[in-house]
């Protein structure tokens, strides 16, 4: 912020306003996110050349100090003694670590708000203690651990060595980089399950409470699915979820619309598959009309399903580079019978300009991983063209995060 820009602001009072904000409670969602966009600005116009090199400079540290404390569980200590201060001592008898060393932990979580320093040595919990001590933040540490941060310290020197070029390889990337394999990423999670398991441990804490498959007005995009004369029996295909892992999404869809007839199929790899029960019960006490089956399937085969009413796709091609969504995309095409059938891709949609950190950063973890991306809407339009798609209907439900439902149509 310019000097000018203070003159004639009480800053006293400004700070005393800013600071009961941060006690106020509860923020409607659209402005809390107002709110934290002009904070964020604030800091940077506000902070010296020297301040911003140290914030950048340090951030992987902040990182390192979070994973170091989960590990010790400290956030959970101190959450559970919220109601007096903790001595370094004490916590260092509690975690079973070095006081010294922890102590030098400690003043740097602090100085980043990770912990609240009440004292010269006494510490209690903060709002963002309280924060990385819930289940859902361990397992994004977990994951971004032991999977991500090895690909963002490689980043540079991969695009470095690749000449500054949007990877398109998914054998190609900085995940072999970082891991000496030859191979793709999904391959070398597999000889590597606790790798796997992290990441889903983080994918089912991140997945929203709303998805596509609540958010899509079934009844007036495909009212001829709820019309009681229509010629259309149980035996018939209905949805198929395609690389739909346990049948989650599939489930959701038989409670969504259960009085539509019709066999509902997901799809995944066969060891995406093991323990899940056939046919796999739609939930219980439900009374749904549809059937829920799993079926062994590999979306780069024929899909064997033909003539569906609805074909679904769900954060399935953010995986892939263009050339292999194009292949997974073609092969449902040739099942899907004309107009008859429907796909559905519940995917983010990257807005054209102010995308989230969260959309963004996703978006360069898929680089990084598989050299896939999260797409524009002009980017969906161009890779559904070439398949011999077009977009009939595009529903954006989380505009904060992109998750967005593309229904798409063969081009007549």
């Amino acid at each position: 912020m310019e000097t000018s820009a203070l003159s004639g602001v009480n800053v006293p009072d400004m700070i005393a306003r800013m600071q009961s904000l941060s006690g106020a409670g509860d923020v409607p969602e659209d402005s809390r996110r107002v709110l934290l966009q002009a904070a964020k600005e604030l800091q940077h116009s506000l902070e010296t050349p020297k301040e911003t090199c140290d914030r950048l400079h340090y951030s992987a540290l902040n990182f390192s100090i979070s994973y170091i404390f989960y590990q010790i569980k400290l956030f959970d200590i101190l959450v559970e003694h919220a109601d007096a201060p903790m001595s370094t001592s004490d916590l260092a008898d509690e975690t079973k670590t070095d006081p010294t060393l922890l102590e030098r932990l400690l003043r740097y979580a602090a100085a980043n708000g990770f912990v609240k320093q009440d004292s010269e040595d006494s510490w209690t919990a903060s709002r963002l203690t309280r924060s990385l001590a819930l289940s859902s933040s361990k397992a994004n540490l977990e994951a971004a651990f032991t999977s991500g941060m090895p690909h963002v310290v490689d980043l540079p020197r991969f695009l470095a060595q690749t000449n500054y070029q949007n990877p398109t390889d998914s054998t190609r990337t900085v995940a072999q980089l970082s891991r000496s394999t030859s191979l793709h990423y999904f391959d070398w999670m597999k000889q590597n399950p606790e790798h796997y398991e992290a990441l889903n441990k983080a994918m089912a804490a991140n997945r929203m409470a709303k998805t596509g498959i609540d958010a899509f007005p079934f009844e007036d995009r495909l009212p001829d699915l709820f019309k009681k004369d229509q010629n259309f029996d149980s035996s018939s295909p209905l949805l198929v979820d395609i690389g739909g892992g346990r049948g989650q999404m599939s489930r959701a869809f038989s409670n969504r619309c259960p009085h539509v007839p019709g066999r509902i199929i997901f799809q995944d790899l066969p060891q995406a598959l093991t323990n899940v029960p056939s046919p796999a019960p739609s939930s219980e006490g439900s009374s749904s009309s549809s059937s829920i089956e799993p079926m062994a399937y590999d979306f780069f085969q024929r899909q064997p399903i033909t003539g569906a009413r609805i074909y679904y796709l769900r954060h399935v091609l953010h995986d892939w580079p263009d050339k292999e969504a194009e292949l997974i995309l073609k092969n449902t095409v040739e099942a899907m019978r004309g107009h008859d059938s429907t796909l559905l891709i519940d995917e983010k949609v990257l807005p054209d300009m102010g995308a989230s950190l969260a959309v963004a950063g996703l978006d360069l973890n898929m680089m990084m991983t598989f050299a896939a991306q999260e797409r524009s809407e002009k980017q969906w339009r161009g890779l559904l063209a070439r398949v011999g798609l077009r977009i009939e209907f595009l529903l954006r439900y989380n505009e904060d995060n992109g998750d967005s439902v593309i229904m798409a149509l063969p081009v007549e």
